[in-house]
């Protein structure tokens, strides 16, 4: 009798703890859509924050870099500089926020360097932005984030300053148009103006 009442709360326990480890799974597949779901503000806040700090830390780099290169050398040296450093600040960028996972890169609607090519979602993410200028966004402001493939994403404009122009604008000088073609045969990415949104930054971490 005792083996008997044994066995039947035994059973009970085992078959909760299957449709416990059962239902553990299913939350763990659709663990990433279910985040996006239940995210509270202050956390979607605090990964928006994080991410534009991981973007300010790559572009305040590249632009450290590109300013003393114009100085030293001039716009034209500064291109072939650009070619050579920027992949690596880019990579080491994502290195540092590998301790708190974050990942960085560009890319553009009119790209420069063709190791920045984006992905699907990321090329519409682009083409809406251009529509949010048209209807009076100002570039400078202009973001969107999402949760896919279970990573958080911040997709940041880049709008084009006056110092830009000098390699991405209409009137590129002879000496920069002739290093570019050199580096860059297949390069798109002239003919801006001021306020344009040149490309994105793209910083993903993983939740």
């Amino acid at each position: 009798m005792v083996i008997l009442i044994f066995d039947y709360f035994l059973g009970i326990i085992m078959k909760k703890i299957l449709a416990s480890s059962a239902l553990a799974l299913c939350l763990q597949g659709l663990s990433p859509m279910l985040y996006a779901d239940q995210m509270s503000a202050a956390e979607k806040q605090g990964l928006v924050k994080d991410a534009k700090t991981q973007v300010m830390s790559l572009a305040g780099a590249l632009t450290a870099t590109l300013k003393q290169g114009i100085k030293t050398d001039g716009h034209a040296a500064s291109v072939k500089l650009c070619n050579l450093q920027a992949p690596a600040i880019t990579k080491a960028s994502s290195i540092e926020g590998g301790a708190t996972e974050w990942t960085v890169s560009r890319t553009s609607l009119k790209l420069r360097s063709p190791a920045n090519v984006p992905e699907g979602w990321v090329e519409q993410v682009m083409k809406d932005f251009e529509q949010r200028k048209a209807n009076g966004e100002p570039a400078e402001t202009i973001a969107h984030t999402e949760v896919r493939d279970g990573k958080f994403y911040l997709v940041k404009a880049i709008p084009t300053k006056a110092g830009c122009l000098a390699c991405h604008g209409s009137n590129v000088a002879e000496d920069v148009k002739s290093k570019l073609a050199d580096l860059y045969p297949n390069d798109k990415a002239t003919g801006f103006n001021v306020d344009d949104i040149r490309g994105v930054f793209v910083a993903s971490k993983k939740l």
